[in-house]
């Protein structure tokens, strides 16, 4: 999903978007990573990444829930029988090519290598027969590099398909599932029953082998797009639903109807796009910002302060192009929203904004809305109040 070769992460910001403002009301965000949670957090510092409602971590033996990451134990305990970790290890140190992983990759159900492809192979086939005739496990190569050793119950495909049984008995909504994949430790993705998938355009090459090698392949689209472009492109393929990023809709939503989370994602891609100077600076483009502001609302700041909305906008409208040329990430994340009586709304959020080389800044938001009939989402702004988030 992360596009490592792109450094302003435009895709991976474009999907963020259009989640919020299109899927993130009705739709579960579910990642799947080899990454150990300590690691993923490392890369939520980096890059523009949303909160998923669910993660599973370490190729599928840890699975958590919400921006807590509570973890599921009943997972965990599911994956203990059969389980003997410290037989994995013994039989690992036979091999002189294998090489440990870090210490925080290393989990209570996964063992982890690094092994050079040249070697794989054999060393899979090896090591596998040992496994075999000892234990219950199953060994996944993936990347060109890495070698994960797991319970037989484990892996990215049997959390998921655990996560659906889950859906089914505590009533989640779960008509069509989308999986994307780009490295070996995917492919158990592709292989649960009624899931659609599609495989990025930067896929490993042990993933693109196995996707040749299957006979029955009309529910994966091979994506031209790298990364989160191609899990666009593949939401566009199976007719998911909207597709077009709202950084690239000329603004607001088609049918007229009330928004206010397409009203947070379109305000912020404005406010990005004016303070990098992508927007004329004229009274007609900003109005797009004035337009939808009532006359007497009110904005709290973080520090207290508190005046007229329409007053604060001079100070945006005083820093357009003030990122000409520089990189900047701004994004939202987490947002929720609820009618409070009829036409008025409630929503919270999340926004965070990143200039190149510096740590990321975020506060969490609260708005009310009111119904405003030929706004651009059908909706203006009543009131604001940010506080800042604090630092992890």
């Amino acid at each position: 999903m992360v596009d490592h070769k792109d450094q302003t992460h435009s895709s991976l910001l474009d999907f963020a978007s259009l989640w919020e403002a299109e899927y993130s009301r009705d739709c579960h965000l579910v990642f799947s990573s080899g990454r150990s949670p300590e690691k993923y957090l490392d890369l939520r510092r980096q890059v523009p990444l949303l909160t998923p409602d669910t993660i599973i971590c370490s190729v599928g033996t840890e699975i958590r829930y919400g921006p807590s990451m509570t973890p599921d134990n009943g997972w965990e305990e599911h994956l203990d029988e059969g389980w003997n970790r410290e037989i994995i290890v013994e039989e690992a140190k036979k091999f002189a090519t294998l090489q440990f992983q870090e210490d925080s990759e290393q989990r209570p159900h996964k063992v982890s290598f690094k092994v050079e492809k040249k070697d794989a192979e054999e060393i899979i086939r090896r090591f596998s027969k040992n496994c075999d005739e000892q234990l219950d496990a199953k060994l996944i190569y993936s990347g060109g590099i890495d070698l994960d050793v797991l319970p037989q119950r484990a892996g990215k495909g049997e959390a998921l398909a655990y996560l659906m049984k889950k859906a089914n008995s505590e009533g989640w909504a779960k008509e069509r599932v989308l999986v994307c994949g780009d490295s070996g430790n995917d492919v158990e993705l592709f292989t649960v029953k009624g899931v659609n998938g599609v495989i990025v355009g930067n896929a490993f090459e042990e993933l693109v082998k196995w996707y040749s090698s299957q006979s029955s392949k009309d529910h994966i689209h091979f994506a031209s797009n790298r990364c989160a472009g191609g899990i666009i492109e593949a939401l566009k393929f199976f007719d998911m639903g909207p597709a077009l990023p709202p950084r690239e809709r000329p603004g607001g939503n088609s049918n007229g109807a009330a928004s206010p989370r397409r009203e947070i994602v379109d305000f912020y891609i404005f406010f990005d796009k004016w303070v990098k100077g992508d927007i004329p600076n004229t009274d007609e483009a900003f109005q797009r910002l004035t337009s939808v502001i009532a006359e007497d609302a009110r904005m709290v700041y973080p520090w207290g302060e508190e005046l007229n909305l329409l007053q604060s906008l001079a100070v945006v409208r005083g820093q357009h192009g003030a990122f000409q040329g520089k990189e900047l990430r701004t994004w939202v994340d987490s947002i929720q929203e609820q009618e409070l009586a009829p036409g008025v709304y409630l929503a919270t959020w999340q926004s965070w904004e990143q200039p190149s080389g510096e740590n990321r800044k975020g506060y969490y938001a609260t708005a009310v809305f009111k119904d405003k009939e030929g706004a651009p989402n059908g909706v203006e702004w009543l009131r604001v109040h940010q506080t800042p988030q604090k630092q992890k």
